[in-house]
């Protein structure tokens, strides 16, 4: 019995992997020139309001409200925003290069200069821990130790102006020149006008990302897009049938 619920579950897990992203919801953001997001929970997130007196905001998406906010570190040129463990947030600015470590009530932990110049949003990935940043003016993602600030490696973009990344068990690219969004450099998802912010969520203890959260610049919306939308209903059926 263990072993055919082990086949099932796997053959779940990769039926998902390989579904195509489906668009299951959208949500107003309620911040003027939005651009960065971090995933907090099935409602809420955070991102950075633009201007030349940026804020960091935490917002709710089904509610569109501002739950909270504080001002950006290094004012004009704020963007990117990662979340880490629900305690920290990380925030790039692409203006000055700077990377930030704060606390969700805005403390700062830290800081360093990117080691490429431009940073885009941002997120954290692998074990260890590292932070991807997007380079849209280089067409590069940057891989950075968050405890040193120093370069680990650098890789092309999937398309020409990476503006957002994220992943667990792959990576995720959004690009905003070519409208697209790539999963390990294979085009998913297209129309997305202008990304300046993504997210992923992932099942524990599998590599596979199941929802994304993405801003989009030119509708000040996030749309969130599902691998389960087809698969998981079916796939628990036959999961449960075997407990009757």
């Amino acid at each position: 019995m263990r072993r055919l619920l082990a086949i099932i579950f796997a053959s779940a897990i990769f039926a998902a992997n390989t579904a195509a992203w489906k668009l299951v919801g959208s949500y107003r953001c309620p911040v003027t020139d939005a651009r960065g997001y971090a995933w907090n929970g099935m409602t809420t997130g955070w991102t950075i309001s633009g201007g030349p007196a940026p804020y960091i905001c935490y917002i709710g998406l089904m509610s569109s409200i501002i739950i909270s906010s504080f001002p950006a570190p290094g004012g004009a040129g704020a963007w990117g925003v990662a979340n880490r463990s629900g305690y920290a947030l990380y925030v790039s600015n692409s203006q000055t290069s700077w990377i930030y470590e704060m606390t969700t009530a805005g403390s700062l932990y830290g800081s360093f200069r990117c080691p490429v110049p431009g940073p885009a949003d941002l997120d954290i990935r692998g074990f260890p821990i590292s932070l991807y940043i997007a380079i849209p003016d280089r067409n590069v993602i940057a891989v950075v130790n968050p405890t040193t600030g120093s370069l680990v490696s650098t890789f092309k973009g999937p398309g020409s102006r990476p503006t957002a990344c994220c992943g667990y068990g792959m990576l995720l690219v959004a690009d905003s020149a070519t409208h697209t969004i790539y999963e390990d450099g294979v085009p998913v998802i297209t129309g997305i006008q202008t990304p300046v912010g993504i997210d992923e969520d992932h099942t524990l203890g599998q590599d596979v990302d199941y929802y994304i959260w993405i801003l989009d610049a030119a509708t000040n919306y996030v749309y969130r897009y599902d691998k389960l939308a087809d698969v998981e209903p079916a796939s628990l059926g036959r999961v449960k049938a075997l407990f009757r």
